[in-house]
């Protein structure tokens, strides 16, 4: 499935697995066409979720020999970091044997000497990598000819695929390898790259054994990764390496790559007898057959679910997983042959990676390899609307995660119009990166959502700065252009070596003349493909920012908004079931199941014991501001079709609402025997303190389904008693506030709250001053924000207002307003610098005038 050199032989390979092609009916340059959507995109900037991670850090090459020694040597060191800063990572394919030019001996076809080792092109290559502040990724193998009894030359990859027939003659060559770059380079250097040990090492096209047995070939590959992996311990130490195996996994092959994950955790280790090898990561490949038509077996996300849940279930619970090689295979349907670097300049790749953005931070995979990201793979060359997608998404790269849903309908029900987002507190940043893809390449229905940003507010002042970028056919994009040139040259499909849609045009141009009249041109595509932002002011109102975008088919759109930051600050609570510790309560009918824990990688769920529970049997969590929160829960799918868990919130414990706008995402375990389906809600009412997770009812199994964890983000809130509830009461004076002033009876509590069941209110038959209070100690210094949520019908109160001091600096207020609705009112940027805030609502009114209030908060920006 890898990039290779033979052309012929790869297609052959993958038209047993892809089938033909269909025809696409394409239009070389179609129109764009607008329809009346509903699309809203909303993000909350209040839903924080985990650190984005750099999901593009790694560059693969067929053959280092080709980029990263002449090409590379000269080269300015910050050439990668000026133009790929996202890139940390270049992996050497195949990097230590295979055939007679990748075979590291002075003669790779004299078997008389075995130990001619020559690593002196490996070692440069090796040197113009570090040089550029890149770290190297070897992969090693295959085994080079002189070390099979019988080597045989793979007719799609063009290398031996044959096992050594002296293991310990193969440990040898590899510590010798691994001794000279730590000789070379020394030991801090070299503890930092990372190592693989073959290629898809489960397809018989990379590695299979004389007899073609499948259980023969597996158990040479254990015997080939046990001795690599004890090489390079022995040369580099076992704590300074990073190793581990890639495997096809998208589609079957000769062998089921869960044994060999088996082995390495469990298994006899063939070098050493100790029980297991040492293993850090483990990766796929993932390639869709063509534009629009997907991959003939697992989905992107799935293909590391099977390599996850397989590592889980025998205790490998803290690799790292990604994707070593991937996109896309061939072109349409026009052309039908194998993309260069798999990936097309079309503005179909722009949205098709900004999906894959949001796919990899779904399915927690940690980095996907590319071939190329330049025309001229990565010196000189245009660069192309994938590498632009990268460059954009690196950005976001240190910033929280947030949540961002989208609603409404698409004015073209075939496009997917959605995203992903990220807030920065350390530098004040919001980033949004929105995509309209669309599986058809000449689809032509451009998008406009409304793309609003809550719970944000300026750092100063009312506006905040936006930036925003566009990747789509007429931004940062040269290929249409391209286009018109082709059918004004006349060009046919046999003007080109590869598919005539590979984003590398002069290395696929057969004829020297089309090659110089591209380099002709190529100032031109270089300006079409410089993507400019346009930066503007906009005006925050009531902590929302409205944005309107337009996203035209396989466009992407990317803001940074800077000056921002979020009103509320979120804290996380993760329940992964192991006790009631962080429960509120639960219902007598639930039990911890701890069986099947590898199996179904969780040692700790809770059940029903039985299954016709009234009331339905229920986990009740009480957080303070609860704003967003995640379910996982376990289906026993083999017996039973899923019967989803019900949620429901409430602000007082009584009152509940159940949560319907969540959504679900699936994942199999144990071979599709169970299904673990995570629920996210990105948003609840405001005013939640409670969440209830209800299990279903009836079934014929009572431990179906089980919850296997529940995450929630709260904001911690520092005044005490801030909704008037905990007298449980009608009081003259509420727990936790005091009173001064000269009518000390003119503030109470009574029912008719906002949330819950009791609100604060200033009132008296006669004139009256009054100042309810409380102050907090103990707080961090920082900034704060001050918040309530108050009503007042009529007006005429004279002086009244809420109030902030003694924070260390000066008194701050707001005015209550006149209001027949509740209305939060809000004083932010409070500089706490003494560890204190006194906060307070004031009253000198004329008799009979009144006003309520209700859910005061003071938290941390």
């Amino acid at each position: 499935m890898s990039f290779l050199g033979n052309t012929a032989g790869r297609v052959a390979q993958w038209s047993a697995l892809f089938g033909l092609l269909s025809t696409l009916l394409l239009t070389i340059l179609p129109e764009r066409a607008d329809a009346a959507g509903t699309v809203k995109i909303n993000v909350n900037l209040a839903a924080q979720g985990p650190v984005m991670q750099n999901k593009h850090s790694m560059i693969n090459v067929w053959d280092f020999r080709i980029h990263w020694t002449s090409q590379a040597a000269g080269q300015p060191s910050n050439y990668f970091a000026s133009h790929y800063p996202f890139v940390k990572n270049v992996q050497f394919m195949t990097a230590t044997g295979g055939n007679s030019t990748r075979d590291l001996f002075v003669d790779p076809n004299n078997t008389s000497t075995l130990t001619d080792y020559k690593f002196d092109e490996l070692i440069a290559a090796l040197h113009n990598v570090v040089d550029q502040g890149l770290k190297p990724f070897i992969k090693t193998g295959a085994v080079p000819l002189k070390y099979s009894t019988n080597p045989h030359i793979s007719t799609a990859f063009g290398v031996n695929v044959r096992p050594p027939a002296d293991y310990n003659l193969y440990y040898n060559y590899i510590k010798a390898i691994a001794d000279a770059v730590v000789a070379e380079f020394g030991i801090n250097e070299v503890k930092t790259w990372t190592w693989g040990v073959l290629t898809e090492y489960e397809n018989a096209d990379w590695f299979i054994a004389a007899d073609g047995s499948p259980n023969s070939t597996k158990i040479a590959y254990f015997k080939l990764y046990d001795y690599t992996v004890a090489a390079l311990e022995a040369a580099i130490g076992a704590e300074n390496l990073n190793v581990g195996a890639h495997s096809m996994t998208v589609v079957n092959a000769l062998w089921d790559e869960r044994d060999f994950i088996d082995h390495v955790a469990t298994g006899t280790n063939y070098k050493t007898g100790a029980k297991g090898t040492q293993i850090d990561y483990l990766s796929a490949s993932y390639y869709d057959g063509a534009p629009g038509q997907g991959s003939s077996g697992l989905s992107f996300a799935d293909t590391i679910n099977l390599l996850r849940d397989k590592a889980n279930s025998v205790g490998l619970t803290n690799l790292k997983f990604g994707i070593d090689e991937g996109r896309i295979l061939n072109g349409p349907g026009d052309d039908n042959r194998a993309l260069f670097s798999r990936i097309v300049a079309h503005s179909y790749q722009g949205s098709y990676d900004a999906k894959l953005v949001k796919t990899m931070n779904d399915a927690q995979i940690d980095w996907l390899s590319t071939w190329g990201l330049s025309t001229e793979a990565f010196w000189g060359g245009v660069i192309p609307v994938s590498t632009h997608v990268a460059n954009l998404a690196y950005k976001m790269v240190g910033d929280n995660r947030v949540g961002l849903a989208v609603t409404g309908s698409a004015a073209d029900s075939t496009n997917e119009v959605d995203g992903v987002a990220s807030f920065n507190r350390g530098t004040n940043t919001v980033h949004v990166m929105a995509y309209n893809h669309n599986s058809y390449m000449n689809a032509s229905v451009s998008e406009t959502p409304t793309l609003t940003i809550d719970n944000i507010a300026p750092v100063s002042g009312n506006t905040v700065t936006v930036k925003q970028w566009i990747v789509d056919d007429t931004h940062g994009n040269f290929w249409d252009t391209w286009v018109a040139d082709v059918v004004a040259r006349g060009m046919q499909n046999t003007a080109y070596s590869w598919s005539k849609y590979s984003m590398e045009v002069p290395k696929y141009l057969v004829n020297a003349s089309d090659r110089n009249y591209w380099y002709s041109r190529e100032s031109v595509y270089k300006s079409l493909a410089t993507i400019t932002p346009t930066t503007t002011t906009a005006t925050v109102t009531g902590n929302k920012l409205v944005l309107n975008p337009t996203l035209t088919t396989h466009g992407v759109v990317f803001y940074e908004i800077t000056n921002a930051t979020n009103t509320v600050t979120t804290t996380p609570m993760t329940d992964d079931l192991n006790d009631w510790s962080k429960t509120y309560s639960h219902s007598s009918g639930l039990i911890f199941d701890t069986a099947n824990a590898t199996v179904l990688g969780d040692s700790s769920r809770a059940s029903r014991n039985h299954t016709n529970a009234s009331p339905a049997e229920n986990v009740i969590y009480k957080y303070p501001g609860i704003r967003s929160f995640s379910v996982t829960g376990l289906y026993a799918t083999h017996a039973e079709a899923i019967n989803n868990f019900k949620f429901y919130t409430s602000p007082n414990g009584t009152t509940w609402t159940q949560q319907t706008g969540g959504t679900n995402a699936d994942a199999p375990i144990n071979g599709g025997d169970w299904t673990r389906r995570v629920y996210t809600f990105n948003s609840v009412p405001a005013g939640t303190e409670y969440l209830k997770v209800e299990f279903p009812t009836g079934g014929a199994l009572s431990y179906n389904p089980q919850l296997s964890k529940v995450s929630l983000n709260y904001v911690y809130n520092h005044v005490v008693n801030p909704g008037f509830e905990d007298n449980t009461a009608s009081v003259q004076s509420p727990s936790s506030w005091y009173t001064t002033g000269k009518n000390l009876d003119s503030d109470y509590t009574e029912g008719g709250a906002y949330s819950g069941s009791y609100k604060l209110v200033h009132w008296k038959n006669s004139p009256y001053e009054s100042y309810t209070y409380q102050t907090m100690t103990g707080l961090s210094n920082g900034l704060y924000t001050l918040k309530a949520w108050v009503k007042n019908d009529y007006g005429g109160l004279g002086t009244a207002y809420m109030q902030a001091k003694d924070y260390g600096g000066s008194s701050v207020t707001t005015n209550i307003p006149t209001s027949s609705s509740w209305t939060q009112i809000t004083i932010a940027n409070i500089n706490v610098t003494n560890g204190q805030c006194t906060i307070g609502f004031y009253s000198n009114s004329p008799a009979t005038k009144w006003y309520y209030v209700d859910h005061v908060e003071f938290i941390k920006q």
